[in-house]
């Protein structure tokens, strides 16, 4: 089948290389020249680790018309916050009605991206889902090379439209379908990000370090101490109760190491010790990166909103908002999901 990844990152290469390892046909939309250049040139994608060999795809470009031309598939791979703009351009683009993923969609990704596909296609409707996460922990080395660290297992998969995560399941590709799980609503998926957990704290608390060129340090393996490990528990309780108060209860953290990558340990520090997909992640060596510019406006403040909206005390999200607000001089409120233009009636299990 024809698939579309848009998205030449990290995790977008990685995904195109498993497709097209199982004989898939892909094609690669994104709109850096120079990795295009390079995809276009070669036809194929260097892997190492968890994938290995040389993946050939059908072509990549820099347009999105020739990307989705009777694709069968389109899956955006790209930091949330590229998905508003890419909702408009697959709106005033897409022909056919296939399944759109977004993977992930981060807090919402899917709600946000139907309100604005919508408004520039009123003529088709396809079906929307999100990720919890990626199921690929990878590292991108040049263009067309990738490091792929690990595969997940059990990754929240989930439709828009309530009952249809297992009809989108049942098109995906095999190779892939079986790292997915279809989850009960997009409760489980969005409020289930777990990525606004573990990236923006850390990062944040760690800033001296990760602005000093002279020291490098890996983020979950020396970023993330016994006591910041404690500190983004609190986040992670808040944002258990957002999904109780939406029933849909998702599972902690520490559930979902060992749900993914089958950690073990007592508490949550000694689960991410106990992963060895993290000991290959350095950190950043800036601020500026999507840990916070991707998971404070797309993950942590929407769920802050919805936390607020029924009454539940967001006491330690907020301060992280705050914290990278301050320090980045940006009001990540204001330009992040704030949810005030969205129907968040789809966020009901029951809808």
């Amino acid at each position: 089948m024809k698939t579309t990844i848009i998205g030449a990152g990290n995790t977008g290469l990685a995904m195109a290389a498993h497709l097209a390892f199982a004989g898939n046909e892909v094609f690669i939309y994104d709109n850096d020249r120079e990795t295009i250049n390079l995809l276009q040139e070669t036809k194929s994608i260097r892997c190492s680790g968890a994938l290995q060999g040389n993946a050939t795809i059908k072509n990549a470009s820099t347009d999105i018309t020739p990307a989705v031309e009777d694709t069968d598939l389109v899956i955006i791979m790209t930091p949330a916050f590229a998905h508003k703009e890419l909702a408009i351009l697959l709106g005033q683009t897409l022909k056919k009605e296939v399944p759109i993923i977004l993977s992930p969609g981060r807090t919402c990704g899917a709600l946000e991206f139907e309100h604005y596909f919508a408004l520039h296609n009123n003529s088709i409707k396809p079906l929307i889902a999100e990720t919890q996460t990626v199921i690929h922990t990878a590292r991108r080395y040049t263009a067309n090379s990738v490091y792929v660290i690990a595969i997940k297992d059990s990754v929240y998969l989930a439709s828009l439209e309530a009952g249809h995560s297992q009809d989108i399941l049942s098109q995906l590709p095999d190779v892939i379908s079986s790292h997915f799980s279809p989850a009960k609503s997009i409760v489980q998926t969005s409020i289930g990000n777990t990525g606004m957990v573990l990236h923006c704290a850390p990062l944040l608390l760690n800033s001296g370090w990760t602005e000093n060129p002279e020291i490098g340090f890996r983020h979950y393996y020396d970023g993330i101490s016994p006591r910041i490990a404690k500190f983004i528990e609190k986040i992670d309780h808040e944002r258990i109760q957002v999904s109780k108060a939406m029933d849909c209860e998702v599972i902690s953290t520490y559930d979902w190491l060992n749900r993914s990558y089958h950690s073990e340990g007592e508490n949550l520090y000694e689960r991410i010790q106990d992963t060895p997909a993290y000991e290959a992640i350095d950190a950043p060596n800036t601020l500026d990166h999507r840990y916070i510019y991707e998971d404070v406006p797309y993950g942590l403040v929407p769920l802050e909103a919805l936390g607020k909206l029924h009454g539940i005390d967001m006491k330690y999200t907020t301060l992280i908002i705050d914290l990278a607000s301050a320090l980045m001089d940006l009001n990540f409120r204001e330009q992040g999901r704030n949810l005030c233009t969205f129907d968040l009636q789809k966020l009901s299990p029951n809808s």
